[in-house]
């Protein structure tokens, strides 16, 4: 089993120097096998306060939901549509709430993280697939009338990853964790171009926890351990520790993600989160190295590479295998950045014209 004791090793704004938030809201994480029946245990331990109530979806009820809803004597809320509307009913519902236990995926995750948020209660992740970086991070990320919209809430106090509960979860699931992850090599450029031309403040520490993730699962790609769950797990804990500094998701979503949310408004047919990053990020990395003089000199780093290992990590990298228009994918790359004008990338410095964005898709071989 291991333990990660967050409030040890994150430095203070005022060690850090960076003037960014160095938010120290989750206090430890436990990833290691069949640990679930210790839950009460390590509740007793942070003193969690009853009534408790556990969120899920009809899928996460059957693989751990109901258990911990018994275990820690709670109410159940059913998680059905990952929007604000739904988020705000589930904050009504909840009023009496002195705990929250969030039991599933992204979309779980972000509704009982956004209740925890308004109600002013803490937080407890108990993720039932490895699929992305918001388990321990204080973004929520729901559907709006404008399509997906991102707020800073704030993180879990504490989160359990039992593996035994995880490796069950479809083989996509565990492809979208380390297409979430590979992304973070465009974020992190994207983020160091509106520090170098914007003077957009920016922090070497949650830099540092991004790239640390970035290269646990580069190392695990490069040995053949495609599914080491405990590298994954603890990999996707360092991305959202790095937001969790920053105070917002800069160090870990960039112009690849605003593809991915294009996709998400558009596209008739979706993917898992991580997978349509790592669809993004093939063509933006290729995009940095042309007309980025700082991009990374690692040539891991470089978008035959990055391709490389999401091929090793089963990452379905074709748009007609997934079913997204050429065309759309073409528009994402040039309308993407208008979903967050304030946000430099280098698909804001340099807008792509619709003939670059359609031959940065087939030199990648996305189609």
């Amino acid at each position: 089993m291991k333990k990660i004791d967050v409030g040890r090793i994150i430095p203070s704004r005022e060690e850090c120097g960076c003037g960014l938030p160095h938010e120290k809201t989750l206090r430890e994480v436990v990833i290691g096998r069949s640990i679930i029946d210790d839950l009460t245990r390590f509740l007793d331990a942070l003193n969690v306060k009853h009534s408790v109530v556990v969120f899920y979806d009809k899928i996460t009820y059957k693989i751990a939901g109901e258990k911990i809803t018994r275990l820690v004597d709670g109410l159940g809320f059913e998680v059905v549509k990952p929007t604000f509307k739904e988020a705000e009913d589930k904050t009504i519902l909840a009023k009496d709430a002195q705990t929250i236990v969030a039991v599933g995926g992204g979309t779980v995750i972000d509704v009982a993280k956004y209740v925890a948020y308004k109600r002013a209660v803490p937080l407890i992740t108990i993720p039932t697939a490895l699929s992305h970086d918001g388990i321990v991070s204080p973004i929520v990320s729901l559907f709006s009338e404008k399509g997906r919209t991102s707020i800073v809430t704030k993180s879990p106090v504490f989160s359990l990853i039992d593996l035994e509960i995880v490796s069950t979860a479809p083989t996509i699931l565990f492809s979208s964790g380390f297409g979430d992850l590979l992304a973070k090599v465009v974020s992190i450029k994207d983020w160091q171009l509106g520090r170098d031309e914007t003077g957009e403040r920016y922090c070497y520490t949650a830099e540092k926890y991004t790239m640390n993730a970035v290269e646990m699962i580069v190392d695990c790609l490069k040995t053949g351990q495609a599914y080491d769950y405990e590298k994954l797990a603890e990999a996707l804990v360092y991305s959202g520790i790095s937001m969790m500094i920053a105070g917002s998701s800069r160090p870990a979503s960039g112009s690849e993600h605003l593809f991915s949310h294009y996709l998400d408004m558009y596209s008739p047919r979706k993917a898992p989160h991580g997978i349509q990053c790592a669809l993004g990020t093939i063509p933006t990395s290729l995009y940095h190295e042309m007309y980025n003089s700082n991009w990374w000199k690692n040539k891991d780093y470089s978008w035959r590479s990055l391709k490389k290992y999401m091929e090793t990590a089963r990452i379905p990298l074709s748009l007609r295998e997934l079913g997204i228009p050429v065309e759309i994918a073409v528009q994402a790359l040039i309308h993407s950045p208008s979903i967050r004008p304030e946000k430099l990338t280098i698909l804001h410095k340099r807008r792509p014209t619709e003939e670059e964005a359609l031959q940065l898709l087939k030199e990648t071989e996305l189609i």
